[in-house]
């Protein structure tokens, strides 16, 4: 009976003990999951901070780059009012000069014939210059530059040629246009002929007489391509080809008695910057100066991808 009893009392604290260690094995199998519930939330949420700190730091390096783009557009501006109020104002300041002589009588038809060509020479910069402001200051106000449209890239710059003739004819230059007929382009018409009018007129003035311009396309792809413009005339230093592909493009002024202050240049980077593109500078050879003209391209469906393996000019 005692043993019995005995054994009745094992059993009990036996079944006890597997009671004790199932609800252990439960609780620790529970703080196990919470752990691992824990562990991974925990991860969750290291894996969002890095993520947080990641957009911090691409939102702090844009917001950077966007305080150096600022204060560059600033300093361009700044820049542009500058000259742009000064030589404006050369004109205006011969012309009161002229009105206030009390000896204008006595000068001679030749002397002022010579004053009038001279006044005549500022007015005209003056109004190109005048011109090229207002093209930018509208572009400026715009976030996105509007009047978009697709046209043949070659009937624009024989357009633009021909206001160049005389220019062409008193300097007995010639034009060796190779620009595929098929190829056109999808951008702002007038922003297309601000630039090439003005890489054009810096062309013919700085040209020697008798030489050569030639223009075409040195590369193509399906969204891009570049246009180049080359001229032979007096050697330019590699610090001016510096200032021209970089900020300072306003440096490029009165060579070989040409006047100038290189602002249609500054104005064309900024304004295909805008749609895009870009401008370079480039020596080919001792006396030969080639600008490239980077645009967007536009393809009509019927032009082939290869348009222009066998019109390109290689380099």
């Amino acid at each position: 009976m005692t043993f019995r009893k005995e054994f009745m009392q094992d059993q009990t604290i036996i079944k006890l003990l597997i009671v004790a260690i199932i609800v252990s094995k439960i609780i620790i199998g529970i703080l196990l999951y919470f752990l691992i519930q824990k562990n991974r939330m925990l991860k969750h949420e290291k894996l969002k901070l890095l993520e947080t700190n990641l957009k911090l730091k691409q939102q702090g390096d844009q917001i950077i780059r966007y305080i150096k783009e600022l204060k560059a557009s600033e300093f361009f501006k700044t820049k542009v009012l500058s000259i742009a109020s000064h030589d404006l104002r050369t004109p205006f300041a011969s012309m009161d000069m002229l009105l206030q002589m009390e000896d204008l009588s006595l000068m001679t038809k030749s002397e002022l014939q010579q004053v009038f060509e001279a006044l005549g020479q500022q007015v005209t910069l003056s109004k190109n210059m005048l011109n090229e402001v207002l093209l930018w200051a509208e572009s400026q106000l715009r976030d996105n530059l509007e009047n978009k449209e697709t046209f043949s890239i070659l009937e624009q710059i024989d357009t633009i040629l021909s206001l160049f003739q005389c220019n062409l004819d008193r300097k007995n230059l010639i034009i060796n246009n190779t620009v595929p007929t098929q190829l056109e382009v999808h951008m702002s018409r007038d922003i297309f002929c601000f630039v090439i009018r003005n890489i054009m007129s810096n062309a013919i003035k700085f040209s020697h007489t008798g030489g050569i311009i030639r223009i075409g396309i040195v590369e193509s792809e399906r969204d891009a391509f570049r246009i180049f413009i080359e001229n032979k005339g007096d050697h330019i230093s590699d610090s001016t080809i510096s200032n021209l592909n970089n900020k300072n493009s306003w440096e490029y002024k009165k060579i070989a008695n040409h006047t100038g202050t290189g602002l249609g240049v500054s104005l064309c980077k900024d304004l295909l910057q805008r749609v895009g593109g870009s401008l370079k500078f480039e020596n080919s050879t001792a006396d030969v100066l080639r600008v490239y003209i980077s645009l967007p391209l536009a393809y009509d469906d019927q032009v082939p991808s290869d348009l222009v393996t066998s019109e390109l000019v290689t380099e």
